[in-house]
């Protein structure tokens, strides 16, 4: 079977996976079934980043940096139904640094004290942290909607950027993604935005405006793309191909999620801004 018929058969059988949990959490009227994927895969793509950094010398504490993660994302989870945990969720990385510290301490010396908790926080942040935005973009108004938006501007961009820059890209997007194009960057933030405009037509799926649909759909497509060229270069410093090759086709889980770890929190700020 062809890379790309394998890329549309996962591709699909994951987004329709998706859409059952957030029916699922439609139909009872939960944030249970997001949280608890969204938890699995903050660890899962940390452990998966934790791994790469390992092969350019990096000595990540992976026990302690999923624990980490998982309070970062638990964090925020619960402070949305918790007006005093919100105080508290601000210095969230305090005690986690402080932690490792000890650990670095007393586990391994001084040696690259601040090069093994620096890429620990830093995993931390860039995953659980970025990722765990989509549980207070849940508990906005019409928010599963919102979600389910975001994700098809996102993975929709990737795809259709994908699918043109395969049969029509010529100029190379950047030297650090040899295999993006500049044409195929161009024909996913269309793509985004007819999906964003489209969506936004159906009954029930309405979150915004004309007007404001329109950016929305170009600035969380453009955010999905910087999120797959940030993760480019992540992989590109650490000389490997991909973040794993636990997915056929895709490689890791991280490979398949990096895009939406950059769009869903500027999508969520993008509506706090315009006050949705």
């Amino acid at each position: 079977m062809s890379v790309l018929k394998t890329r549309i058969i996962l591709g699909t059988a994951m987004l329709l996976g998706f859409c059952g949990i957030v029916s699922f959490d439609y139909t009872i009227d939960s944030d249970k079934g997001l949280g608890l994927v969204g938890l699995l895969a903050g660890g899962l793509c940390l452990f998966e980043f934790y791994n790469i950094v390992e092969k350019k010398g990096f000595t990540p504490f992976k026990v302690s940096g999923i624990i980490g993660g998982v309070i970062v994302f638990l964090g925020l989870w619960l402070s949305i139904y918790q007006e005093g945990l919100k105080p508290l969720y601000t210095c969230i990385f305090f005690p986690i640094i402080f932690w490792l510290f000890c650990v670095q301490a007393l586990k391994r010396g001084i040696d690259d004290t601040i090069k093994n908790v620096s890429v620990t926080i830093f995993g931390i942040i860039y995953i659980c942290f970025f990722l765990s935005f989509i549980m207070p973009i849940r508990h906005m108004s019409n928010g599963l909607s919102v979600v389910l938006i975001v994700l098809l501007i996102t993975k929709g961009g990737d795809i259709g950027g994908y699918l043109f820059g395969r049969k029509f890209g010529r100029h190379k997007l950047s030297s650090f993604s040899p295999n993006k194009t500049i044409e195929g960057a161009l024909f996913g933030l269309f793509s985004s935005l007819m999906i964003a405009i489209g969506l936004n037509t159906l009954p029930g799926m309405q979150i915004l405006p004309f007007y404001i649909i329109v950016p929305f759909g170009l600035i969380v497509g453009a955010s999905g793309i910087c999120g797959d060229l940030i993760e480019s270069i992540i992989k590109r410093d650490m000389e490997v191909k991909d973040s794993s090759s636990a997915i056929p086709a895709f490689g890791g889980l991280l490979d398949i999620l990096d895009s939406l770890l950059i769009s869903i929190p500027v999508a969520y700020y993008f509506l706090v801004v315009i006050g949705y």
